[in-house]
């Protein structure tokens, strides 16, 4: 068996190993850390979260389940932190020596699997006869020999404790924080300005808001090609407001009566179409006349 070859499926071995140390321990913490979020009744806080409140009571469906928002969020919230102490956890294993470990599992190929190994371009007959026994003696190891089984088995069981624990307290509804003390918690903790200061009104914003906009363009209109100006000059005191009520009374004087009668219009001129005004002064001597 050619020695580079084994050294290299061993360290990927290995390095696979490893990673299920830390998968191991990674949801071994994420089940504890939700466990324990579940005992102090952390969901029932997320209401009284303002980043949280809208979507609380809410829920996802998911292959066919409803996850409720609250799970999500703590699955999440377990998840950042299992991750985070697992990475310190592990932080300080050191890099692994694949010919150190099988020279200290096999003690047959001790320093001979390191020699051959580092003189694997020399050729000469005893750099050939060592390579030659030391690839005859690899080829009985076997990669599963190093495999930690019994910390394989911990973890496993771990895990299988936790999901027990779990699951009786969610089903159980055990508690060690009483779900109404989480409003009382977090006003403490994060203390919310009062109504007044949140809404807040300038006074010399609402005085300024009735006062007469001088500086403002004036309200123009067209009229058959003259503009006509409709806005009132400022200070005038007159206007569309409600309950404006003057205090000059003002005195009409009644006109005297007269006889009603057909009075001709001063604005009146004889300026008809062609054709039609014999037809327009009859009907207008009719109407006269009535």
């Amino acid at each position: 068996m050619d020695i580079r070859k084994f050294v290299q499926t061993q360290e990927a071995a290995l390095k696979r190993y490893r990673r299920t140390y830390k998968l191991l321990d990674f949801l071994t913490i994420l089940i504890l850390i939700y466990t324990f979020l579940i005992l102090l009744s952390a969901d029932q806080a997320l209401p009284f979260i303002k980043s949280f409140e809208v979507r609380s009571g809410t829920s996802y469906d998911l292959a066919g389940f409803s996850i409720p928002f609250a799970t999500v969020v703590l699955l999440a919230l377990s998840a950042l932190v299992s991750l985070a102490l697992t990475l310190i956890i592990h932080i300080r294993d050191k890099r692994i020596n694949t010919i150190g470990l099988v020279e200290e599992k096999y003690p047959g190929l001790r320093e001979r699997l390191r020699t051959a190994y580092d003189n694997l371009d020399l050729d000469n007959i005893i750099a050939n006869d060592l390579r030659q026994a030391v690839s005859s003696s690899v080829e009985k190891v076997s990669s599963s020999a190093f495999l930690r089984k019994r910390r394989i088995n911990f973890g496993i069981m771990v895990i299988i404790v936790s999901v027990i624990l779990l699951a009786f307290v969610t089903m159980n509804s055990i508690h060690v924080v009483d779900p109404g003390d989480w409003e009382n918690v977090l006003d403490d903790l994060f203390p919310d300005s009062s109504d007044d200061d949140l809404f807040e009104i300038d006074e010399d914003t609402q005085e300024n808001t009735g006062a007469e906009n001088i500086t403002g363009e004036p309200a123009v209109i067209v009229v058959e090609g003259t503009e006509v100006d409709l806005s009132l000059p400022p200070g005038s005191g007159v206007g569309f407001n409600e309950g404006n009520d003057s205090e000059q009374d003002t005195d009409f004087v009644p006109s005297s009566s007269y006889e009603i009668d057909a009075i001709s219009s001063q604005t009146y001129y004889e300026s008809f179409p062609e054709g039609y005004e014999s037809v327009i002064k009859s009907y207008f001597e009719q109407m006269a006349q009535k």
